[in-house]
């Protein structure tokens, strides 16, 4: 009897509301506008900065020119070398440009740049769709914090667009020629990705100390690094060596503890703006909050004696005493928009399961290859490179026999295995070859056939992506690939192909769910799935975000009795991570015990596994550490909402 069934996903979430479309702060006039060409010139400016125009002045503004450090050229002054002359003489008259008046104009137009931050000038040149709220958290955050701010957005609404937007702005401005960013391990590359993609702006990811050295002998740079790698001593060392115009810290929570070693080495970091981002300011109790500030404007709070005695609650130090001063306090370090609070709608998410049974030969080879894995585990003789590959092996049995049969021919060419060890690679390459269609590429068929609209297919390998394109074309279907051996012109044209309807089905491997915004498609299918959620959750984030206009549909699909279907039940009922919003995984995972990522305790379950049997156990196992990992992110925000309530009604 066939066990196969397609099962929706329960999820708790609200009903959506139409999605805002995103709209441009209005321009602050703040000065005055030439009427010759329309630039917005400063009040204290004599002659417009693109045009050359001269505005009528008179010698107070003048003076004021002089407190602002302007020293006029000489041989653009009278014989008397009199400001008071040349005021005179050429206040109101259009002269032919000089050197030196050009120079003059290059001055005016760098302090109009940095006296102020009552607009922004970034704007035109970042490729982002920003929101209301992050314009005016950016101009908080620049205007009133000067570059020192806690970015304490809750989950979703953009922490890094506004640190971003920041950024960029001090960078355009001349303000910040050297920045560091420091970032759990796991989101190194992805800081680096939206920076370059969004922002155009290129950072380093420091890994070696040799690369210390060269960021320290340099005069201005971009550079990202992980925190737990700057904070080691030898790392430590170098980073604190030189001061940098601008650090960025992402998770800053993790330095809610004042005696680690995180904590204080970012505090003694020398920088002149500083940047730190969290969802939940609050983990456990007020005196985290207090660490936080300390790194970004010491003494604002007061001393920790003083701040417990005045703002903690001895009952309950999560609940502030005297809130309406905290938040006075708060107020100059502090930004955090809550999604209650502004006028931004996620679309809702549908998510199913495709509970798939293999056919025989694919039970056959994948019960085979993976006795066989567990088995080379086991041997006395396996180094690092066999068991990579071995786990590579697995996570191909369940995409397809198409990627399995890649890496299986390059093992049996290799001669560093021996005869019997060949033979048998031979014997699972037969087995692999003679499988044309697997179950999951008529799942496929199925999906397209019952619902209309585009699809977009990811997979983690090449071999099954070419494999999916050629027969789903066979059957008729629209298609285009994607992936990352297309060049720059071959991938735009594939995402324009599908963008306009040319094509139903779009077929991309992971480098698909890399900078690319594909909203204009509502429906997915995670052909396969990586064991690292946070893959699937950018997969999902090219569909799922602030300018769909329809519901997303993901179809996972699982086959029975597999490493996959394991997978699949953590994520959907363990974590629960369909249902969450984008963000929020990231601070589940964040706070595994042992500080180890999902990935490698998967790995560790399944390569310590004797058999299926003992697999199971220790999949219950991880999926117990899962839940209480989703519970304690609960707790912490509900403690952060307490404060939120407490603080707003103070």
């Amino acid at each position: 009897m066939s066990n196969e069934r397609f099962e929706w996903i329960e999820l708790a979430q609200p009903t959506p509301k139409a999605p805002v479309k995103p709209s441009k702060a209005p321009e602050t006039v703040v000065g005055k506008r030439c009427p010759q060409c329309g630039w917005l010139d400063d009040e204290t400016t004599l002659q417009c900065l693109r045009c050359g125009y001269r505005y009528n002045v008179d010698y107070a503004m003048a003076g004021r020119i002089e407190q602002m450090g302007v020293t006029l050229p000489p041989r653009l002054i009278e014989t008397d070398q009199s400001l008071e002359n040349f005021l005179r003489t050429y206040g109101r008259i259009r002269l032919p440009e000089t050197l030196d008046l050009f120079q003059l104009r290059q001055r005016g137009l760098a302090l109009q740049l940095s006296q102020g931050f009552d607009r922004l000038l970034c704007l035109d040149e970042i490729a982002v769709e920003h929101y209301q709220h992050q314009i005016d958290a950016a101009l908080r955050a620049l205007h009133e914090m000067r570059g020192r701010a806690l970015l304490a957005d809750e989950v979703g609404l953009g922490k890094t667009i506004e640190a971003g937007i920041v950024m960029k702005e001090l960078i355009q401005r001349g303000l910040a020629r050297t920045v560091l960013v420091l970032t759990p391990a796991s989101l190194t590359e992805q800081w680096r990705e939206e920076l370059l993609t969004k922002f155009g702006e290129e950072f380093t990811v420091l890994d070696t100390l040799t690369q210390w050295e060269q960021v320290n002998n340099a005069g201005e740079g971009r550079w990202i690094v992980s925190l737990d790698r700057a904070k080691l001593s030898h790392h430590s060392e170098q980073a604190l060596a030189r001061e940098y115009d601008l650090l960025i810290v992402d998770e800053a929570h993790k330095l809610k503890n004042r005696t680690t070693l995180a904590w204080r080495f970012v505090n003694q970091v020398r920088k002149r703006y500083v940047l730190m981002l969290t969802a939940t300011p609050v983990q456990n109790d007020l005196i985290e909050l207090y660490s936080l500030i300390t790194i970004l404007t010491p003494g604002q709070l007061g001393t920790v004696r003083a701040f417990r005695r005045n703002f903690v609650e001895q009952s309950d130090p999560r609940h502030p005493k005297n809130p309406a001063s905290l938040r006075r306090l708060l107020n100059d370090v502090m930004i955090r928009n809550r999604r209650s609070k502004v006028d931004i709608q996620f679309p809702k998410r549908q998510a199913a399961i495709y509970h798939l049974e293999l056919s025989e030969a694919e039970w056959t080879l994948y019960r085979e290859v993976t006795e066989y894995i567990r088995r080379r585990f086991r041997d006395g003789d396996s180094n690092k490179h066999l068991r990579l590959t071995l786990v590579i092996l697995q996570k191909e049995l369940s995409s397809s026999p198409q990627a399995l049969a890649a890496t299986l021919r390059k093992m049996v060419e290799d001669r560093a295995h021996g005869d019997g060890v060949r033979a048998e690679l031979r014997r699972f390459l037969a087995l692999a070859e003679a499988i044309p269609l697997s179950r999951k590429v008529l799942a496929v068929r199925e999906l397209v056939n019952q619902y209309p609209g585009q699809f977009l297919i990811f997979t983690e390998y090449r071999e099954t992506q070419a494999m999916l394109e050629r027969q789903l074309r066979n059957w008729g279907i629209s298609t285009v690939g994607f992936h990352g051996g297309l060049d720059i012109a071959q991938k735009e044209r594939a995402v324009t192909a599908f963008r306009d309807g040319d094509v139903r089905v779009m077929v991309s491997t992971e480098s698909g769910a890399e900078g690319r915004n594909l909203q204009f498609c509502h429906q997915l299918i995670n052909y396969d799935l990586p064991w690292n959620p946070m893959r699937v959750e950018q997969r999902i984030g090219r569909l799922h975000r602030l300018g769909q206009a329809h519901d997303v549909t993901i179809f996972n699909l699982s086959c029975n009795e597999t490493i996959e279907a394991h997978v699949i039940d953590l994520l959907a009922r363990k974590i629960r991570m369909f249902e969450l919003v984008i963000g929020e995984l990231d601070m589940i995972l964040g706070n595994l015990e042992g500080n180890k990522s999902f990935e490698d305790l998967l790995r560790e379950a399944w390569e310590g596994s004797a058999d299926d049997a003992d697999f199971a156990e220790r999949m219950a196992a991880l999926g117990d550490l899962l839940a209480r990992a989703r519970r304690d992110y609960e707790r912490v925000r509900e403690n952060n909402e307490l404060l939120d309530q407490e603080l707003e009604g103070a």
